[in-house]
């Protein structure tokens, strides 16, 4: 059985397919962070120092652990625009708990992680099993979750107390308890994306969820169960924020948190169409924008300024989305093809000669 006919029917695995193109996107993902490094470093004194890069990861941890989360979701050919305002739903319930009703730490961060995984749930079955279109869905609860945020409680919530204070700013082992969090979640997630057969199922679905369904595949449970984890990641960022800032703003917690994600994921070369991404390279474009936004806050660069450079790499994120598009089946093409000249020569070398 030659590997066109296997190809066809399914049978080569992914990674081999995309491997040569994923080659492309992550070279020049590597390559600006390795420029973007060294001119910050150039112009700041203080940016190499062990203590910046801990507290520039730190301040992104919230948004990783959405983003290690959310590429699931995306590689299946789904997306959430919804998360951060579910972010601020979720810490306000979290905070509440604990302000208005005593709740313990515990308590009241199984609550936060709970809201944002029943919104993750809610938006699972309009997507996933009513087959709605993510992007109108999410694009109504990203409006509909920060009014109700400000309907529950529009005014702040502060002072959530000591457990939370150490979580959001504590250190266990001499490293940031929010980062352990956010490599425990990029570790999961990479995790279940290589070693699960639902794993390997995210990519058939992105790929072609039609001819996944018509292969047996949970097609609408495996959408809706990646829609609860991404909403259980947006609340768990939602709690991590809450106690990294001790309290919640219903107005800004949150807010254009949505956009920062899909800027790293599709930096990090995830299709936004679905079927191609890998969880490292994901992780290289949430160090890229932590980067990003450090370097230029180092510079005294004016926030305006910032929010252009953000819209640039949201649109580098989309060229690489493109160029990942372009060239990773064309690649792939071709590798199938010189593999099958190779086989072919191999055959004709080992016939004896008549």
């Amino acid at each position: 059985m030659n590997q066109a006919y296997e190809l066809r029917q399914g049978r080569i695995s992914f990674t081999k397919l995309l491997s040569s193109g994923n080659v492309v996107v992550n070279n020049i993902l590597f390559l600006a962070l390795f420029v973007l490094i060294g001119y910050f470093a150039l112009a700041s004194s203080h940016f190499l120092s062990v203590s910046n890069f801990t507290v520039l990861l730190t301040n992104y941890a919230a948004i990783g652990v959405v983003a290690a989360a959310m590429t699931l979701l995306m590689i299946a050919g789904h997306v959430d625009l919804s998360v951060g305002s579910n972010i601020a739903f979720s810490g306000m319930m979290t905070a509440l708990a604990v302000i208005n009703f005593g709740a313990a730490p515990a308590v009241a961060i199984a609550i936060g992680i709970l809201s944002g995984a029943f919104i993750g749930g809610i938006i699972g079955v309009l997507c996933g099993i009513l087959k709605l279109s993510p992007i109108i869905v999410t694009l109504g609860m990203l409006s509909l979750l920060r009014g109700a945020t400000l309907l529950v409680n529009p005014t702040e919530v502060y002072g959530l107390g000591d457990t939370f204070f150490y979580i959001g700013n504590g250190a266990f082992l001499g490293i940031p308890v929010l980062l352990w969090i956010v490599a425990l979640a990029f570790l999961a997630s990479a995790l279940f994306i290589s070693t699960t057969v639902w794993g390997r199922y995210i990519y058939a679905v992105g790929i072609n969820p039609h001819a996944a369904f018509l292969a047996g595949l949970p097609v609408g449970r495996l959408l809706l169960s990646l829609h609860v984890i991404t909403g259980a990641a947006a609340g768990l960022a939602g709690v991590l924020l809450a106690a990294r800032l001790d309290g919640v703003s219903p107005g800004a917690l949150g807010m254009q948190m949505e956009l920062q994600a899909l800027t790293i994921i599709l930096l990090g070369g995830v299709a936004f169409a679905g079927g191609r991404g890998r969880i490292l390279s994901v992780m290289a474009a949430w160090v890229f924008l932590a980067v990003l936004d450090n370097g230029l806050t180092l510079l005294n660069v004016p926030p305006f300024v910032q929010l252009v450079a953000s819209g640039m790499a949201l649109v580098f994120a989309a060229s690489i989305d493109a160029i990942g598009t372009y060239v990773a089946p064309r690649l792939a093409q071709r590798r199938l093809v010189a593999e099958q000249i190779e086989q072919r020569r191999l055959r004709e070398a080992k016939t004896p000669e008549g």
